[in-house]
């Protein structure tokens, strides 16, 4: 009876998310703004890649396109990186604004970087932006921020033309094109009789 319930408790168990099981910590705190915005391009990047992957059998895992994912590539990459040796401390980043965020990383990893902040007698926070910052100076290109921005401002045209379609026809955006073919459908029908 016992080892029944010890089994039905490790079915549990393993059916669970990682952050369920405690796999997973959440962090709390401040990046600056173009480190920011360079993660979530990398990951708006392998999202695009994903969608239009071809082989299914090659086809990275979905989770790859993440911020998950992302952030603890950039926090490993650091500490391969780093190896033993502590950090030296550098000042924090003071160009530009900062980004209060919150986001998962794993906690084996967390708990090596914790270490190494204690090692290099650094906050936690603070080592944590600068692999963060080093990670994004490494993989993230300045042609990718920039294919990002202008797929953004593409994008922002596109909508504005559309909402000055939709404000002179007083039909909405998503609409538009729905009203136009019942409009043409009536014509018809009208015709037919």
């Amino acid at each position: 009876m016992a080892g029944s319930r010890m089994a039905d408790r490790a079915l549990k168990r393993a059916g669970r998310s990682a952050r369920a099981r405690g796999l997973r910590t959440l962090q709390h705190q401040s990046l600056p703004a173009a480190t920011h915005y360079a993660i979530d391009t990398e990951v708006w990047f392998r999202a695009l890649v994903l969608e239009q992957w071809s082989d299914e059998d090659r086809a990275p895992d979905g989770r790859w396109a993440t911020k998950d994912r992302v952030h603890d590539e950039a926090i490993a990459w650091f500490l391969d990186r780093q190896g033993s040796r502590p950090v030296e401390p550098r000042s924090r980043s003071t160009g530009g604004p900062s980004q209060d965020l919150t986001f998962w990383l794993d906690s084996r990893l967390l708990a090596r970087t914790r270490r190494l902040a204690t090692r290099s007698g650094l906050r936690l926070a603070h080592l944590i932006e600068l692999a963060m910052s080093a990670y994004v100076a490494a993989h993230v290109s300045e042609q990718l921020l920039a294919f990002r921005r202008r797929v953004q401002a593409d994008a922002g045209r596109l909508y504005r033309a559309r909402t000055r379609a939709s404000l002179r026809t007083g039909v909405a955006p998503g609409r538009a094109r729905s009203a136009a073919r019942a409009r043409s459908g009536a014509r018809a029908a009208l015709r037919s009789e």
